[in-house]
């Protein structure tokens, strides 16, 4: 395996703060960060489902949500171990459910900890006006 697809929310600050995070790891493999809503996404994963975390790699096996949160975490140097314990029967239920929890409550998340999406970046930034007097 050479390249895994990471498909993320977008629209989510608390997923864009983690698409940051991912960008900077040390990887076994190259990491593409596709956000969902993308034209590029949509033409080459169309049948992938919307809203959720997926990892799709060059040869097309695909994951989701808590599945694609350890194969992510797989494909990094650092935390390939934390991967394989995840992913043993004793600890993999809880991992299952500490991710679905996170991720029904994403929005939320990025709420509290004011991550805000590129997107909602934007539109705050087109709301602000500038006083003529600041330009002085």
């Amino acid at each position: 395996m050479k390249t895994l697809y990471v498909i993320y929310d977008s629209s989510c600050g608390l997923c864009t703060k983690v698409r940051d995070w991912l960008r900077f790891q040390p990887s076994y493999v190259d990491l593409r960060l596709m956000a969902a809503d993308s034209e590029e996404t949509r033409r080459k994963f169309p049948t992938l489902p919307v809203g959720e975390l997926a990892v799709v790699s060059g040869d097309g096996q695909v994951w989701i949500g808590d599945n694609a949160f350890i194969v992510c975490l797989w494909s990094l140097r650092e935390y390939r171990l934390w991967a394989r314990r995840l992913a043993t029967p004793m600890l993999r239920p809880m991992a299952r459910q500490a991710f679905e929890a996170v991720s029904r409550n994403r929005k939320s998340v990025s709420g509290l900890l004011r991550l805000k999406s590129e997107a909602e970046l934007k539109k705050h930034l087109n709301e602000v006006t500038i006083s003529p007097c600041a330009l002085k």
